[in-house]
């Protein structure tokens, strides 16, 4: 027994050092728990060493906690914004479509002749062949000379 003593004694000294390996720890733990007759300056140890027995028995028997998975508030911010962007995008087309006057239900022709709203499709072929004989009328090229009284000063 006391070469035993002299082994735990000079394994005390280094786990208080911090120079102990876990198997050392785990020998320190196993003598304190199964020894009966202890010196003095040993019995005022085992108290602390059986704590660490303790400890060390709980820790390795309870798994370690799952961390729970990271919250992510913006997923539910993300998925409103993605909605409302179609909700959106959709009635501006069905919008743009109802007032389009090409792409209707009938196909309706509007035109402004001298500030007139005019849908007649005859009224403006006529208007527009009276306008391209007036330009091309007399043989002279009206736009090409007012293009050149504006450009010339």
């Amino acid at each position: 027994m006391t070469d035993n003593i002299l082994k735990i004694r000079t394994l005390l000294d280094r786990f208080f050092d911090g120079e102990t390996t876990l198997s050392e720890e785990q020998e320190l733990y196993a003598f304190f728990r199964e020894a009966s007759d202890l010196p003095d300056d040993l019995a005022t140890l085992r108290p602390m060493f059986l704590a660490y027995d303790a400890a060390q028995s709980v820790a390795l028997s309870t798994p370690p906690a799952k961390r729970p998975a990271p919250r992510r508030r913006w997923l539910p911010w993300a998925v409103a914004a993605a909605v409302a962007v179609l909700i959106m995008g959709g009635a501006m087309l069905l919008f743009h479509r109802s007032q389009s006057p090409v792409g209707g239900e009938d196909d309706e022709l509007i035109a402004y002749i001298y500030g007139q709203r005019t849908t007649d499709p005859a009224v403006v072929l006529a208007e527009m062949q009276t306008t391209m004989v007036a330009l091309q009328g007399d043989g002279s090229d009206v736009v090409e000379e007012q293009l050149k009284a504006m450009f010339d000063n």
